[in-house]
């Protein structure tokens, strides 16, 4: 009996790049395999729902099935991936952003063959960062490599950057999907899930092929307001300190990584400049879990001055 992979997108008008995604997956060879793909409409308000059933009536390949489905509300990307994981019903899973697409016709099959060779519970794969100012940029490691998972794989997550965030790089077992439950915000859900899905691993597989085309669009809502980016980063960051407060190791390979956005906000501006007070309060706050018996030694906020005027 073949194993079933299920594919979740998402699109929300996305009817301009549905073309090339959805057919990314309905053109992936199914040697040993069979796709439950799961395209999820987030109450969109273009034809992006008539277009997709569109696309997926000429699919011609018994062995993958198609589900498309609406969420009962525009949900953002977080609630309606997680809708999607709720309608499907594989034993590994993969996920596609509709304005991407898979580069190489066998990849579905490889990804299967590499988590059940490889015996791991997550497979991560090269992309192609395209960004609409410069040229494309190859994301990969040099090597296969292999990194245990638990605090171990986390850590990797924010030292090194060696596992990303991304949610749609990978492949996944059933049961790694299934232990926690995907983040419904709106924004920085990777963030919020990732590092805990990894977490829950035993073993991970990096492997140095690129695998899939991710379209960096400038109108995206994480790039429309960089401060707000910035700050929404910063937060899902500090919610992982919560979650990971046992490992300091941890905690403070994870305010290096944030030291990136707090420098670009607090270096050389006061209070009265945009973002600040947040991003101020979010530092103490992710001292506090480093240093708890000594943090406001090292920092304050703009509510202690108020409170001590």
């Amino acid at each position: 009996m073949k194993n079933k992979i299920s594919i979740i997108s998402t699109f929300y008008n996305a009817e301009q790049f549905l073309y090339q995604s959805i057919n990314s997956v309905l053109k992936q060879s199914t040697l040993n395999i069979n796709i439950e793909y799961v395209l999820v409409d987030d109450c969109s308000t273009d034809n992006s729902l008539e277009t997709a059933k569109l696309i997926c009536e000429k699919n011609i390949n018994k062995n993958i099935y198609i589900n498309i489905i609406s969420t009962p509300n525009n949900l953002g990307c977080g609630g309606a991936r997680k809708f999607g994981i709720e309608h499907a019903s594989g034993d590994y899973y993969m996920f596609l952003d509709a304005d991407d697409y898979y580069i190489n016709s066998d990849f579905v099959q490889r990804a299967y063959n590499d988590i059940v060779n490889y015996s791991a519970d997550i497979v991560e794969y090269g992309v192609l960062f395209n960004n609409q100012n410069t040229s494309p940029i190859q994301m990969t490691v040099p090597e296969m490599m292999i990194i245990n998972g638990g605090d171990e794989g986390v850590y990797n997550i924010f030292k090194d950057n060696k596992i990303k965030f991304n949610v749609w790089s990978k492949i996944y077992t059933k049961e790694i999907v299934k232990s926690f439950p995907y983040s419904d915000t709106r924004t920085y859900e990777d963030i919020r899930t990732i590092p805990i899905w990894v977490s829950n691993a035993k073993r991970i597989a990096i492997m140095p092929t690129i695998e899939i085309n991710y379209r960096a669009s400038s109108n995206s809502i994480i790039r429309e307001d960089g401060l707000k980016t910035r700050i929404g980063t910063i937060t899902a960051m500090t919610e992982m300190c919560k979650k990971f407060k046992h490992n300091k190791d941890i905690v403070k390979a994870l305010y290096a990584r944030a030291m990136i956005d707090l420098t670009a906000v607090l270096e050389n501006h006061t209070s009265d400049d945009p973002g600040f007070n947040e991003m101020s309060a979010l530092n103490t706050k992710l001292l506090s879990y480093i240093y708890p018996d000594k943090y406001k030694e090292l920092t304050f906020n703009i509510e202690d001055i108020e409170q001590s005027a």
